[in-house]
């Protein structure tokens, strides 16, 4: 990479090697515990007072909301990123995609993806995400309007392709609401099915829609 921006051949329709995993649950606010305390007495007092006291509080005690139990969120997988044998299959330097949400808030924990080749080996990849809500199409090449996720590598693989692995913070996508990822497959590639339209759904189930999305030419913009 040369830190160029380029404007590839974006349009292109390609993707379609790709799972989201996710939750249920919104993101912890920073400090938050991870599961309620629960605490028990481990034996009750045996002594009792002979008389009610004479005085009382002048307000009930405001309750104050239990921290979300993010421990028992659940836990699900949408889409497949394992190699497939299409006659479409092309090669592409990373995909532009959209993932939906219907109607609860999902939080994306990490997305899987395929390497063009190289199974067996470990690659470098860059995931991004659209600052803002809405789709990745207005801003496909504005470097301005995306947000690095993580640059790593990852495992290339046929049975499972590749994942992200836990992103340091999960991507909360509320209900009725559009999150953009970009998936920049470094010097490998990605494998896509050229074919069909960007705004195919691709995978989808109750909880969201995973679009085909855009093939972009050795990476829309990098750094």
């Amino acid at each position: 990479y040369d830190g160029a921006f380029s404007t590839g051949y974006g349009g292109v329709p390609g993707g379609g090697f790709v799972s989201v995993q996710y939750n249920t649950c919104p993101p912890p606010p920073p400090g938050a515990p991870t599961a309620s305390p629960i605490v028990y007495p481990t034996i009750f007092p045996i002594s009792h007072p002979t008389g009610s006291p004479m005085t009382y509080p002048s307000a009930s005690p405001t309750a104050t909301e239990s921290p979300t139990d993010y421990s028992n969120c659940d836990s699900l997988s949408l889409g497949d990123s394992s190699y497939r044998n299409y006659p479409e299959n092309s090669g592409e330097g990373g995909n532009m995609f959209d993932v939906i949400a219907k109607t609860r808030t999902i939080s994306v924990t990490s997305i899987g993806f395929l390497f063009n080749g190289g199974f067996g080996d470990s690659h470098g990849f860059r995931l991004y995400k659209r600052k803002a809500y809405g789709s990745f199409e207005p801003v496909q090449f504005d470097p301005a309007e995306w947000e690095l996720l993580i640059n790593a590598t990852a495992l290339s693989t046929v049975e499972s392709g590749s994942n992200t692995g836990t992103l340091p913070t999960p991507v909360e996508v509320a209900g009725g609401k559009t999150q953009a990822f970009y998936i920049d497959g470094g010097d490998r590639g990605l494998v896509s099915r050229w074919s069909g339209s960007i705004n195919d759904i691709m995978f989808e189930n109750e909880d969201l829609e995973i679009t085909r999305g855009s093939a972009v030419y050795d990476g829309a913009f990098s750094t």
